[in-house]
């Protein structure tokens, strides 16, 4: 697509917002930035962007006002809601409203690279990770963006360099598609979350169904037979579909057989891996390297090549990630976890008593499924932030709760009453936006409360 002298606003200006005005105009187009926040919230907030930045281009802040509407096209950011007042006066005028991943597909579409997007309530981004890693150590020219990191139209893809375009999809990102069409789809599960933004759990679904719309039978979806929300997509599209299933049979060139992770590729040696001998620990991260082994198998990989990626992933940040051993008790950072069906997996991965820290601010999720799992796996539970009110009204009645004020006191009360042996997690079930800048903050702040009770 010749973006040359359209004009464009952009709605938001985070990473992705900053980074597709930057790829607009190096493309000859004349982006507009407009930001709901005051100037001092949000650039410089959120990117670490330097102000003067602001020179080159021309902005507004505070608000969206009728200069978004002198646009050939509107590309929004995933933080931005479709529902908004501008959007609507948009689309009474025609003008088209793009997410920046389908601006970074318009640029690539007619290039020589496989996409691969990966969407789903939890695992993405370590399925994403694992799919990029395992394909940089095959050698391949491949790059990890969207919702992970860096953004799509972060990188040189206005050039024909990479042979493979690995994203990270959410289900933002997905409401203002409008020809994407990944060459391999992923959908690893889909669980109610983010309520407090889609009118209820269907609107969810058919915004990660998204994923596949633009796709024909000359595409591949790599669907979860074990979700049945996923198995029910499946039907709605006629496209080539591959499943993977930790339960059943059903794959039989990936499968897993007595605790062993299996590839069996015809004409290509057969490969067991223990899962003790996987580099990151529970059964949903088997899930997701299954899925990434299906994906990288259909990028032309072989079976060594494959297992060698697999073998070498060391796993990622805020994602059951071991922190410290403090007199017999061992810290886990899972802070990404900002879901139920997060925490039920975090729970389901240790295999010893847990104090769990949870809270954060809401998105209207129901935690009761997670009582259950509570009451079975837990020791005590430490709450704090926005929900822990709603946290303490839930499970008051299955396990010893203690509320507190916030993340470093609940990290000190855990470790106060936790047993030689035990786990301390975080793995808080809500979004971290009442006391910190996102999940990352929110990790590393624990991380560093952790290592100083060492001292």
């Amino acid at each position: 697509m010749n973006f040359k002298d359209k004009r464009v606003a952009i709605l938001g200006m985070a990473c992705s917002g900053i980074s597709a005005a930057i790829k607009l105009k190096k493309l000859g187009a004349i982006p507009f930035l407009s930001e709901i926040k005051p100037q001092n919230e949000s650039v410089t907030a959120f990117t670490g962007i330097d102000t003067q930045f602001l020179k080159d281009y021309e902005f507004e802040s505070g608000g969206h006002t009728a200069k978004v509407l002198n646009s050939d096209l509107i590309i929004i950011s995933p933080g931005v809601q479709t529902n908004i007042s501008i959007l609507k006066k948009a689309a009474k005028k025609g003008i088209p409203v793009w997410s920046e991943i389908e601006l970074g597909y318009q640029i690539v579409k007619d290039f020589n690279c496989k996409i691969i997007a990966v969407t789903g309530s939890n695992g993405k981004s370590t399925t994403a990770t694992l799919i990029y890693h395992i394909l940089k150590k095959a050698g391949k020219n491949a790059i990890l963006g969207g919702n992970i990191g860096h953004a799509f139209t972060s990188f040189q893809i206005e050039k024909d360099i990479y042979d493979f375009i690995v994203l990270e999809i959410s289900s933002f990102q997905l409401d203002t598609i409008f020809e994407f069409k990944p060459d391999i789809s992923i959908i690893l599960n889909v669980t109610p979350d983010h309520l407090d933004r889609y009118k209820n759990f269907n609107n969810y679904v058919k915004s990660k169904s998204k994923i596949l719309s633009n796709q024909t039978e000359n595409e591949l979806t790599i669907l979860n037979y074990d979700d049945s929300i996923c198995k029910n997509i499946a039907n709605d599209f006629e496209i080539q579909k591959e499943f993977f299933s930790l339960n059943k049979p059903i794959n039989q060139n990936i499968l897993v057989e007595n605790n062993q992770f299996i590839i069996q590729y015809p004409n290509q040696p057969k490969i067991r891996i223990s899962f003790e001998d996987l580099p990151i620990i529970g059964l949903h991260n088997v899930s997701n390297i299954f899925t990434s082994a299906i994906a990288c198998h259909h990028c032309g990989l072989n079976s060594n090549e494959i297992s060698d990626g697999i073998l070498t992933f060391s796993g990622l940040e805020h994602r059951l990630e071991p922190v410290a051993s403090i007199k017999g008790i061992n810290f886990i950072n899972d802070s990404k976890a900002t879901n139920g069906a997060s925490v039920k997996t975090a729970l389901q991965a240790l295999n010893a008593p847990i104090n769990l820290i949870m809270g954060g601010s809401s998105k209207n999720e129901d935690f009761s499924p997670l009582r259950l799992y509570i009451k079975e796996n837990v020791r005590n539970l430490v709450v704090f932030g926005q929900t822990k009110d709603i946290l303490y009204k839930i499970f008051s009645n299955v396990v010893k709760i203690h509320i507190v004020k916030n993340l470093r006191d609940a990290t000190k009360k855990a470790f106060e009453i936790a047993n030689k042996g035990d786990y301390v997690l975080l793995s808080p079930g809500c979004a971290s936006y009442d006391m910190f800048k996102n999940f990352e903050e929110r990790g590393r702040k624990f991380k560093e409360i952790v290592l100083n009770l060492q001292r």
